[in-house]
């Protein structure tokens, strides 16, 4: 999947789950709990990197390295997965005019990070041969529905607010609940029923200032020119400031009086003070996005149930399963960049798609090709923002196949329920390029979506409240378990009795 898509899709299934990520999307497919075990047990689909850092059952390695292993793989999961939200606004900042560029790029740049890893892997038989003689048809149809997910998501990005971006793909929650009872027939508690329409009711109120044009201010100062004038009127913040402009590029009899221009005997306006709509203030374009941004979740969920079926056959190499999808995903996003472009902002018709690459690509590398309109291109960041967020990407999707194998599903939910908040509050940081200032509504739809996400995720296992399965039990005495055991730690002290022995005793 393409990492420009930045965003996190959760199937949020919690009988219980295993990563398939592809870069800058997340899907997590819901197995069965014995699938799960085989999962956490299994070390011949393990990559090297969980080899490295994990260890076996039979291993001597002493309860206080496990632990702090769990620790820091915990930490390390919300932190990435934290900073991989934000890098992915950030990036599509940097490429606003070029999210095809962007969708197809950051599967190319991908490709070559998972094959640095397959090719020696296979060549030392890391990865079991049968997976290298495995048919490649499942790949086919999981990246046909990674690319639906990963283009609508990436061009959703470029468009709308960061906190949308964390906040909206949790309709996956009851999307995924719907199909999987449709396909799968999976059964769901109330709890899970109850958590997902309150995640619907909390998308709404996300939503709500969006449609109503609340927050947008009364008058805005817009450019007659907006070829030539639109950022700096757009940034005038006042009727005295928005009508006393006038534009620093004009030659000649140019006099600055009250946003008159004077050339000759002719004076022409520059900025304009205006009633805000839902024109003026893209009302429109957000609901747009944001429609697609929802809709994404659906092909998303799709990959997942679909993963489901085809991992419960072969236990992939998560990696080389990764590499594949992302290479079949750039022809595909090539084809997906035909109807793509007609509807960015502005539109960019199939024989402008090539000069459009071009100039993405000159972006990426640095240099600005498009100076005038309300959208000049910004690109002094796009290398490092890019390069941050595929290698963050790779970073995020193994922590995630370390935590599932080190603890369990459960400890993953935790880890992305805590996610959603330090992502969403990440965009309201005064530092932050493209800040994002909370309202009050931004805040009452972040709890009432975490209180759905929190009841559909644990809302049986810790409250109770109707029939529980083996699978439930088990996650509950899961859950419970304390994620920091101080014994376990080793926590001594040196103790010196009145006879003059030394002897060791444990803090707890």
């Amino acid at each position: 999947m393409s990492p420009s898509s930045e965003i996190l899709h959760n199937n949020n299934d919690d009988n219980s789950t295993t990563s398939t990520t592809t870069p800058g999307y997340v899907s997590f497919t819901s197995l069965k709990e014995n699938k799960l075990k085989s999962l956490r047990s299994n070390t011949t689909s393990s990559t090297a990197l969980e080899s490295a850092f994990l260890s076996n059952d039979d291993d001597d390695s002493p309860p206080s390295s496990n632990t702090t292993k769990l620790i820091l793989t915990f930490t390390s999961f919300v932190l990435s997965g934290t900073i991989l939200a934000v890098l992915s606004k950030l990036q599509a900042l940097t490429m606003y005019n070029y999210p095809n560029f962007l969708n197809v790029w950051s599967c190319v740049l991908y490709v070559p990070l998972c094959f640095l890893y397959v090719l020696p892997a296979a060549k030392y038989k890391l990865i079991p041969p049968e997976q290298l003689e495995h048919s490649k048809t499942p790949f086919l149809f999981m990246a046909i529905f990674d690319t639906l997910a990963s283009t609508m998501t990436t061009f959703a990005s470029v468009y709308l607010p960061g906190p949308l971006l964390v906040l909206l793909p949790q309709a996956s929650i009851p999307m995924s609940m719907l199909l999987s009872k449709f396909y799968l027939k999976s059964k769901y508690g109330k709890w899970q029923y109850a958590g997902a329409a309150v995640v619907i009711l909390g998308i709404l109120v996300v939503l709500e200032p969006v449609m109503t044009n609340r927050h947008a201010p009364d008058y805005v100062c817009v450019a007659l020119d907006e070829e030539r004038d639109c950022v700096d009127c757009i940034s005038q913040m006042s009727q005295e400031e928005c009508e006393g402009f006038a534009s620093s590029s004009d030659e000649g009899n140019l006099t600055d009086i009250f946003n008159d221009v004077v050339v000759g005997d002719v004076s022409i306006a520059t900025c304009e003070w205006v009633e805000s709509t839902h024109e003026t203030s893209g009302t429109s374009t957000l609901l747009f996005w944001a429609f697609i941004l929802v809709l994404s979740c659906l092909p998303a969920s799709m990959s997942s149930i679909y993963k489901e079926q085809k991992l419960g056959e072969v236990e992939w190499d998560p990696v080389y399963l990764n590499g594949w999808i992302a290479l079949i995903q750039v022809p595909m996003s090539l084809v997906l960049a035909l109807p793509g472009g007609l509807v960015t902002s502005p539109p960019v018709p199939p024989s402008d798609l090539p000069g459009n690459f071009y100039d993405g690509f000159k972006c990426f590398t640095g240099t600005e090709s498009i100076t005038e309109g309300c959208h000049p291109d910004d690109c002094r960041y796009a290398l490092l923002a890019m390069s941050l967020f595929i290698i963050v990407c790779f970073i995020f999707t193994n922590l995630m196949i370390l935590l599932l194998k080190y603890s369990s599903a459960n400890l993953m939910f935790l880890a992305l329920t805590c996610i959603v908040p330090l992502g969403n509050l990440a965009f309201a940081l005064p530092f932050m390029p493209g800040r994002v200032a909370m309202n009050s509504s931004d805040l009452i739809g972040l709890s009432v979506i975490m209180f759905g996400i929190v009841s559909y995720r644990f809302g049986s296992v810790l409250f109770g409240g109707g029939d529980t399965t083996e699978e439930e039990e088990h996650e509950k005495n899961d859950l419970l378990q304390p994620l920091l055991n101080l014994e376990e730690l080793g926590l001594e002290v040196e103790v010196v009795s009145e006879d003059g022995r030394l002897s060791r005793r444990h803090l707890i």
